[in-house]
């Protein structure tokens, strides 16, 4: 009797190297008239959309497809999650999704689907970071609508957006938490998330060099650069974001990340293409000419060099690697340097403060300050008073305090707390590459409570999303069920039984 291929592939395949195969929801058991109501409802709706919005159609197709795949393996959808949302943080909204942007419609498909989809017995248990994450994000949105009730304010959709905005967080953090548990898949995650950079510090580098269309293309998916009057060139790379900033947060933690993985020796199978995607990163956070970012990546390089277990091999390259890095660095930095401290007449500021410091210091005293003087305890909203002219806060915390006043801004400082104690527990785990990861949090999470003094680093695209994929990746998780959430693979029959039928 001829023996069924399936089982052919089990005999020749070793039992040690097969891992059990996930049961996901979908596939746990039959569900046919299911499938056939939704896929018949979901023709009818994207046929009915692409009579009017053909772009929104094929964005409910993919959509549809994602959330397919992730119900097939909640792996899958992970995995989509740490790709595509760090690196489509910056994309203005509407494109192709009215209102939204790609990476909030992402989240809302396939981490809500991750979250709803998981079985009980599989969940992951809650910690204080993911109480304050989710505290955080209800803060922000509770604020804001009494803000705008308290102030009469009438919001339009997209500042609806804004108020439920910091919540995408807590989605995203969940969900690829939930899907990516084993250390084989958070290992998987954080290589995808290093290797998804890679376009994006391409892309910084052709806008730079002023490839052709290039330019056009970025000011087309992003809308235009934040702050910039339209028509004035853009001297700082800012690649698939809306600001030099965002690119310059969105690579400061991936850095310290390879940094730290370096130090550890886990990049031993993987050094020459992992030594390449720091080297596109490396030259496209020089091309932004964000100083806050790279004197703090500096500093934070410099400590996990000399405090981080291992780091006794690196020591020896250290100076001639700072030399290259000088040597390297000046071409680009050096006029950037000269425009900071440059003498300004008429301002009044001293020549050892940075331009970009006397400035937000001015707006801050004038203008901010006295606004949040008026409503300590209760901010404005999302909403800017209109007694303040500048529209942009230019910090972390001055966003913080005129969005929802003090309270907010305690809320904040608790959840600056729990990351910083999440990635102390990480770096003192005995996997080494849980210790890399979690060192690299550290001192990422220290550089970004430094850099939100001049820049709203966590409340924008970029940083925030790479930071909260590592922090969902970092750390050991529970194991799935081995009884419910596990499809048993049989073990290859020996001898004359694996002739059987």
């Amino acid at each position: 009797m001829t023996m069924p291929r399936s089982r052919w592939l089990l005999c020749l395949t070793p039992s040690a190297t097969r891992a059990p195969v996930e049961a996901s929801w979908l596939t746990s058991r039959s569900r046919p008239l299911l499938l056939g109501v939704t896929g018949v409802m979901a023709a009818f709706v994207m046929g009915a959309v692409a009579v009017v919005h053909l772009r929104l159609a094929m964005a409910l197709l993919l959509g549809a497809a994602a959330v397919a795949a992730t119900l097939v393996s909640p792996r899958m959808g992970g995995l989509l999650l740490v790709a595509l949302v760090p690196i489509t943080s910056g994309l203005a909204p509407g494109t192709p999704v009215p209102n939204v942007r790609v990476s909030e419609a992402l989240i809302g498909a396939i981490g809500v689907t991750v979250l709803v989809s998981a079985r009980r017995r599989d969940a992951v248990p809650w910690t204080v970071l993911d109480w304050l994450l989710l505290g955080y994000g209800l803060a922000w949105a509770g604020t804001g609508i009494l803000d705008a009730r308290a102030l009469g304010e009438h919001l339009s959709l997209s500042e609806w957006g804004t108020i439920a905005g910091q919540l995408q967080f807590f989605l995203l953090y969940r969900g690829v938490r939930v899907a990516l548990r084993s250390p084989a898949e958070r290992r998987l995650g954080v290589f995808v998330l290093l290797g998804a950079s890679v376009p994006v510090g391409v892309l910084a580098i052709l806008q730079n060099l002023h490839f052709p269309a290039v330019g056009r293309f970025i000011n087309t998916i992003t809308g235009g650069v934040y702050g910039l009057q339209p028509g004035v060139a853009v001297t700082r790379a800012t690649g698939p974001f809306d600001n030099w900033a965002a690119l310059a947060g969105y690579l400061f933690p991936l850095l310290l990340v390879l940094l730290a993985l370096a130090i550890a020796g886990e990049l031993r199978h993987h050094q020459r293409r992992l030594w390449a995607v720091a080297g596109i990163a490396v030259v496209a956070l020089l091309l932004t000419r964000e100083l806050s970012a790279i004197f703090c990546l500096v500093v934070g390089a410099g400590f996990l060099v000399t405090r981080y277990r291992g780091a006794r091999r690196v020591r020896r390259w250290l100076a001639p690697a700072l030399l290259v890095g000088v040597l390297v660095a000046v071409p680009f930095l050096g006029g950037r340097l000269d425009q900071q401290f440059a003498p300004t007449p008429g301002t009044g500021r001293h020549a050892w403060v940075p331009q970009t410091l006397g400035f937000r210091a001015e707006v801050w005293s004038s203008q901010y300050l006295p606004a949040i003087a008026a409503r300590p305890l209760s901010g404005y909203g999302v909403i800017i008073p209109p007694r303040i002219s500048w529209q942009y806060p230019e910090s972390e915390y001055i966003e913080l305090l005129t969005h929802g006043g003090i309270p907010l801004l305690v809320v904040f400082a608790l959840l600056g707390w729990a990351m910083v104690a999440r990635a102390r527990a990480v770096a003192r785990a005995p996997d080494p590459f849980d210790a890399a990861l979690g060192w690299a949090l550290l001192v990422s999470v220290a550089g970004l409570l430094a850099m939100n003094v001049i820049w709203p680093y966590l409340s924008n695209g970029g940083l925030p999303q790479v930071l909260w994929c590592l922090f969902a990746l970092a750390g050991p998780l529970p194991a799935r069920s081995p009884h419910a959430g596990v499809l048993a693979v049989p073990t290859p029959a020996r001898g004359i039984e694996a002739l059987a039928p």
